[in-house]
Formats: C-alpha cells, sequence, structure tokens
C-alpha cells in the first residue's frame, strides 16, 4: 500500500513538473508588443525618412527642369552657328530635318582654376550618327577610336594642354560635326572636322 501511494506521489509531482516547463516555455516565447511610446518612436521616423525622400525628389527634379535646354529649334540653331552657347547644355541634339553648315575651327579656352585637370564632354549633336574620331592631349593618343553618338561621354585632361579631335571615319562621307563642353567652363562649343582633319582646344589656366 505504502509503495503504491508512493507511486502515485511521484507521478503527481513529474505532472506538476512538465506544467511548470510547459508554463516557462510558453512564457519564453510569448510575443511582447511594442509600448505606445516604441510605436510613436518607429511611426515618427518613417514620417522623417518618407518627407526626406519627398524633398529630395523635389530638388532633383528641379535641377533637371533648370538644366535642360528650353530654347526652340530656330534659337539653338542660330546658337550653335555663332560656335559658342551658355544656353545649350550638354546632350543636346538638333532634329534629323535640321541641318547647320559648320566650318573647322580651334578653340581656345581659359579661366580654368589653376593647374591640374577638367572634364571634357564630347557627344554628336546631329544624333546617332556612328562617326569616329581620335582624341589625343599633347600629341598622346588617349582614346584610339571614339564613335561618336547622342550620348555624352567624358575624358579627363590637363590643365594646361592641348587637346586634338582627329577627324577618322564618316558614314555620310562628310566632314564631322560634333560638340565639346569643359564643365568648369559655362560655354558648349560646336565644331566641325574632316576625315583626317584636326581641331585643337588649347586649355589655359587662370593665373
Amino acid at each position: 500500500m505504502r509503495n503504491q501511494k508512493e507511486k502515485q506521489q511521484s507521478e503527481l509531482n513529474k505532472m506538476d513538473d512538465i506544467e511548470t516547463i510547459n508554463n516557462k516555455v510558453n512564457h519564453d516565447s510569448e510575443e511582447i508588443p511594442l509600448d505606445e511610446n516604441e510605436e510613436e518612436t518607429l511611426f515618427l521616423g518613417e514620417s522623417k525618412f518618407r518627407t526626406g525622400f519627398g524633398l529630395l525628389s523635389i530638388v532633383f527634379l528641379v535641377i533637371t527642369i533648370l538644366t535642360t535646354t528650353t530654347l526652340t529649334e530656330e534659337e539653338a540653331l542660330a546658337e550653335i552657328k555663332n560656335r559658342s552657347s551658355e544656353s545649350i547644355t550638354s546632350s543636346f541634339k538638333l532634329t534629323a530635318e535640321t541641318k547647320v553648315q559648320l566650318e573647322s575651327q580651334d578653340f581656345e579656352v581659359t579661366d580654368f582654376e589653376g593647374n591640374g585637370t577638367a572634364r571634357m564632354l564630347i557627344w554628336d549633336f546631329t544624333g546617332h550618327s556612328g562617326n569616329e574620331v581620335q582624341i589625343l592631349v599633347d600629341g598622346q593618343v588617349i582614346r584610339d577610336v571614339h564613335i561618336l553618338n547622342d550620348n555624352v561621354a567624358a575624358y579627363s585632361v590637363p590643365v594646361p594642354s592641348v587637346v586634338t579631335i582627329r577627324g577618322l571615319d564618316s558614314t555620310t562621307e562628310t566632314p564631322i560635326q560634333y560638340a565639346v563642353k569643359f564643365p568648369d567652363r559655362k560655354q558648349t562649343l560646336f565644331n566641325v572636322v574632316p576625315i583626317e582633319g584636326t581641331n585643337q582646344y588649347t586649355l589655359v589656366p587662370r593665373f
């Protein structure tokens, strides 16, 4: 009889232990909700992020509008014939129907801020011609074959230096028209180079 009671008591103790362990497991795995202050902090952080992102988008849109050429085709054509423009931005191109006649010309580009390097942008302002030019700096080739199109390409060139654009191949067998711009200077320059001919750009720093 005594052994039977001890056995029953032992089984009851085991059941209590199992219930205690289950309660502990359930308590440890219980999801703890955020209090109101934590929820408010997360909400304010998300709100600030969205506000900052919105302001950044507005600033980008304004910059895009301000840097986009707003000239008419006739006004742009007049600027191109003048060979230099502060109104026409990089990547500008004429419509396919518009033609312009230019003569080959060398340029001196001045007022760079001291000795150093400058970025030179080059593109085809008449569209995607596929004409080919070679680019040299102080007589040394830095680009053996550059294919001109309406996408702007950038090169780093020293100041002072002489940049030479040499005509290689024209898809229409006519002189190659293109534009260059040094972002340190405001002017966009429009030029034409004959096949096997050259244009030179002398870069002069401000002393």
